[in-house]
């Protein structure tokens, strides 16, 4: 008898059958230390120069680490400890891969990040190779015995021998491929990685994910939400110079019983009546806006998260939309005879005022990373739009038109000043500072309020352009605004409204909103 075959003592050896366990165990690790990380490698990465971003070296690193996991087990047994790792590991590869996925999902057909085997790019790949992961180690869950729990360490065969050799060559690859791509500590990853190469000449370490950022499950994709506490209404602090104020008629409180502070307005001129939204609510009011004749209070989480509502505007037959913030939207229609209990899962209040039409979300091209605070129809058109507002992240401002037929986008433009204007931005200044918090349409032009800076834009939407533009002096924080018998209608966050001259339109027609 050999050495090799020699009873060692507290070493369990191998038996004379065939343990099912321990084979399924090694394959499990050849495959994914061949397959996935190997084939990334190698293949991917020393032959077709695909570096992995910083998420991608998560995943990968989590499939080492399982595999490690798995060769502890073919040697000391499928102990409780060595299980809990193997399952925690892999429900953080599976978040990743979702995380991973979940950003570039939604693109148009044949787009996204890296490599793209058998249709799948790479970081979906993943996202199935954890998810399999999980699978095996519940199937050799099933297949664990009381005599392995119990069993002292094994000597490995020749299947588990090649397993963990193939470990150290894949594992001595991918350190030698992320030297090169990431560098040594503190660099790391990025997250849009140059070609790989083996020349250092074309290396290119970052320190740029190190850059603080809030707490989110986005990551540096979070996006701070629209808010008004902090906004400086003084035109003069404005990007454009030396507008011409407007004049203002009437400034007086609403006395009106809202469930929270208005945040938007909206003027139907066929039912001489008003529209009011608060963060859930809907209100209409009469022309008068003295009281309210009817209104609703909107279940925000039901299907659809609407978030805060943040817009709004009359449709075609009556019908009402709310825009919340993230462009989520709902279509509701007021009917006397609307039914209490086939509502109760639409509404929190007043469930048998209204009836809902549809809710459903506003997809966007250039506004996708931008919130909204302003919603208007355009009756000629028979169409929705939206202005964003600027934010930590993305700085620009988009005007989106959706079909009403469909409510589908159409159209996205970021408009720009009219050289026939005569208007002027200061020097390193912007558009996009502004804050567009109120719209209406009227003649073929938008009338945008931006609560910074107190400044209302006139926007061509055929030139796409802004031909005019004015200050509204006195404003603190505006909401809102409609357009009623050639003026201005502006609401604050504080219930306070404000009327003014509507600067004239080119035909002077109005349109509903």
């Amino acid at each position: 008898m050999d050495e090799t075959s020699a009873a060692v003592p507290g070493v369990q050896q191998p038996s004379a059958r065939h343990d099912l366990l321990f084979t399924v165990l090694a394959l499990a690790v050849l495959f994914l230390m061949i397959v996935p990380v190997g084939m990334a490698v190698f293949w991917l990465g020393f032959v077709r120069g695909d570096s992995p971003c910083v998420m991608c070296w998560e995943q990968r690193i989590g499939m080492i680490l399982i595999s490690l996991i798995g060769l502890f087990v073919l040697r000391f047994g499928p102990r409780p400890k060595y299980i809990g790792m193997a399952v925690l590991i892999g429900a953080w590869g599976v978040f990743m891969g979702f995380r991973h996925t979940g950003m570039h999902a939604a693109r148009d057909i044949g787009q996204g990040f890296s490599a793209e085997l058998l249709g799948a790019h790479t970081y979906t790949w993943a996202l199935f190779i954890y998810w399999v992961c999980v699978m095996v180690m519940g199937a050799l869950l099933l297949m664990v015995r009381s005599e392995h729990l119990e069993a002292a360490p094994r000597v490995l065969r020749g299947i588990e021998r090649l397993a963990g050799g193939a470990f150290l060559v894949v594992v001595a690859a991918n350190i030698v491929q992320a030297f090169a791509s990431t560098g040594p500590p503190p660099f790391m990853g990025q997250s849009d990685p140059v070609r790989f190469s083996f020349s250092p000449r074309h290396w290119n370490w970052s320190l740029d994910e190190w850059k603080p950022v809030r707490i989110s499950l986005r990551g540096r994709w979070a996006v701070d939400k629209p808010d008004l506490a902090t906004v400086v209404g003084d035109p003069a602090a404005g990007p454009l110079v030396n507008l011409s104020p407007l004049t203002v008629k009437e400034r007086r409180p609403l006395k009106l019983a809202l469930d929270g502070p208005p945040t938007d307005l909206v003027y139907d001129p066929a039912t001489d009546q008003f529209l009011l939204t608060t963060a859930k609510g809907v209100y209409l009011a009469d022309g008068a806006l003295g009281r309210v004749t009817r209104y609703t209070i909107i279940d925000g989480g039901f299907s659809v998260d609407l978030g805060r509502i943040a817009g709004a505007a009359f449709l075609d037959k009556g019908a009402v939309i709310a825009v919340g913030e993230n462009k989520s939207y709902v279509v509701v229609r007021p009917n006397d005879q609307a039914s209490a209990d086939s509502n109760f899962r639409y509404f929190l209040e007043s469930r048998d005022r209204f009836d809902e039409v549809a809710r459903s979300r506003f997809g966007t091209v250039r506004a996708r990373l931008l919130y909204v605070m302003s919603a208007a129809y355009d009756a000629a058109t028979n169409a929705v739009y939206t202005v964003t507002v600027p934010n930590n992240r993305v700085k620009r401002l988009v005007v989106s038109r959706f079909d009403r037929r469909d409510l589908t986008l159409s159209e996205e433009f970021v408009p720009s000043l009219s050289t026939e204007s005569g208007l002027t931005l200061a020097a390193g200044r912007a558009l996009d500072e502004l804050v567009v918090t109120g719209a209406a349409i009227s003649g073929g032009q938008l009338f945008a309020l931006s609560a910074v800076h107190g400044t209302l834009l006139t926007i061509d939407l055929g030139g796409r352009q802004v031909v005019a533009a004015h200050a509204i002096p006195g404003l603190t924080r505006p909401t809102g605004m409609a357009i009623k018998d050639g003026d201005l209608y502006i609401v604050d966050d504080a219930g306070m409204l404000t009327v003014v001259a509507r600067p004239p339109v080119r035909g002077d027609r109005v349109s509903a909103r």
